[in-house]
């Protein structure tokens, strides 16, 4: 999950940017000619942008055999999804919590409800993942049984088990090869302050902390 990011942008050209987006946009994914790029919300908890980062990830490696909808939900639900986004969920849970590294955690299977959901909430915290992704990647996996998925009170995980998020810086806007990128674009003239500003809908009195 720490590394999903910088791998993307790295090994796969993929230009990933932490943006401050309208409200109810956790994620996108956007094929242009010449880049893909993904765009996560950076308010969001850890966990939901990890998410979020390897849904929009199987979009874009898909995108020209299996085309997101314009508008979706990414997130496991137990509402019916499209199967597009089902793969895209189940390739998200794989790629942050594979079986391999599940198998360490035990067996799941003869846990009563406490004992489960405080187990949840302690392996998402491990894995940097939300617990109810985990509960769902569990579920599909059939480490835990239909009757134990519905006993789980939904109240137990949010948060991850914790009386409200935990207080933590979000990641800076947009990302550091980007912005680096726009600084060399401004030393060598090609663009200005303003038009940067203008397109990137930053206020120029806030545009210097893009540096830092």
């Amino acid at each position: 999950a720490q590394r999903l990011a910088e791998i993307m942008a790295e090994r796969l050209g993929i230009l990933v940017l932490m943006v401050d987006p309208i409200e109810g946009v956790s994620g996108a994914a956007c094929q242009l000619p010449e880049l893909d790029v993904v765009l996560i919300n950076r308010n969001e908890v850890a966990g939901r942008r990890h998410f979020d980062l390897a849904h929009e990830l199987f979009h874009v490696l898909t995108w020209e055999k299996m085309p997101p909808e314009h508008v979706e939900e990414a997130l496991p639900t137990t509402k019916k999804r499209n199967r597009v986004e089902q793969l895209a969920d189940n390739f998200a849970s794989a790629v942050l919590m594979p079986s391999s590294v599940l198998d360490r955690f035990g067996e799941w299977a003869q846990l009563d409800n406490k004992s489960l959901a405080d187990r949840l909430n302690e392996v998402a915290d491990e894995l940097l993942v939300t617990s109810q992704a985990l509960r769902w990647r569990l579920f599909g996996m059939g480490r835990i049984s239909r009757p134990q998925n519905e006993a789980i009170a939904d109240d137990s995980l949010r948060n991850n088990g914790k009386s409200k998020p935990g207080k933590q810086a979000p990641p800076p806007l947009f990302s550091r090869n980007f912005v680096q990128i726009v600084a060399t674009a401004l030393d060598e003239g090609k663009t200005s302050m303003r038009r940067i500003a203008t397109i990137l809908d930053v206020a120029m009195d806030d545009f210097a902390e893009l540096f830092i």
